[in-house]
């Protein structure tokens, strides 16, 4: 190479670094700007973990050891003796109990391609209804074919579609932990502590959604009541600055029309 090329390439060269570094800098600077998590402050109290009473673990057998990837939730269908569960791998596993946990089964039943998190056994033919946190709210019939019911609400989509249970008139109760963050994101929801989450039924009747409480704290957990007549949900975690207190495991009651 001439002295000549090889001045002309090192101008080249500090010419687009002189271009690009800005450039970098700049998108650096908006992504920032862009990026909205605001966590607040930690709690200045400690908290210390619970002593775990060992009495109540002793003669406990684990079921699907090895085989089931973080399982979430459980549905039990009494008819067929299968017990449902979703996984972090996708995966929606059947589960036959047998006489000994090292005589039972595990299945693939369904992959959903999210996580499926809440679990709650349909009104006909064996299908369960699924709150998967990537891809909403999805009713799986006997044959594992997936229907998706629902994933937004007043035009506001899903992030973390999360808990699920079924009144006997049909009605499915279930929860968006957050619109504002995803499943892999759901760390930054719990460190703003702000209340992301609603409180929602749909009806597969009318096919619509409803939103019966918003402005929840990460609503994880949702029961129907044995005698019908009211809903249980629980938020996760809630922080109040003027007060600077922390709450985990809330639990609220939606009475039912």
């Amino acid at each position: 190479m001439s002295i000549s090329e090889y001045s002309a390439n090192l101008w080249r060269f500090t010419f687009l670094s002189s271009v690009v570094a800005p450039l970098e800098l700049v998108a650096a600077v908006v992504l920032y700007k862009l990026d909205s998590f605001d966590p607040a402050p930690l709690p200045t109290h400690e908290f210390t973990q619970q002593a775990i009473p060992r009495a109540a673990l002793q003669g406990l057998e684990l079921v699907g050891f090895g085989q089931l990837l973080a399982p979430e939730d459980l549905a039990y269908d009494p008819k067929s003796k299968l017990i449902y569960t979703g996984c972090a791998d996708g995966w929606i596993k059947r589960v036959t109990v047998n006489e000994s946990a090292a005589d039972s089964v595990v299945e693939n039943w369904i992959n959903t391609g999210g996580r499926p998190l809440g679990l709650a056994l349909g009104r006909n033919n064996h299908e369960v209804i699924v709150a998967d946190a990537d891809k909403g709210l999805l009713k799986v019939n006997e044959g594992g074919v997936i229907k998706l019911l629902t994933n937004k609400s007043e035009g506001v989509e899903f992030r973390l579609t999360d808990a699920v249970d079924i009144a006997r008139d049909g009605m499915i109760y279930f929860t968006d932990a957050s619109y504002k963050y995803s499943f892999k994101e759901f760390i930054r929801d719990l460190l703003e502590g702000k209340p992301h989450g609603r409180f929602m039924s749909y009806n597969p009747s009318t096919k619509k959604t409803k939103v019966l409480v918003r402005d929840l704290y990460f609503p994880n957990g949702v029961a129907v009541s044995p005698d019908q007549d009211f809903v249980i949900f629980c938020e996760t975690p809630m922080y109040v600055t003027a007060c600077m207190i922390t709450n985990f495991c809330y639990t609220t009651v939606f009475w039912m029309d």
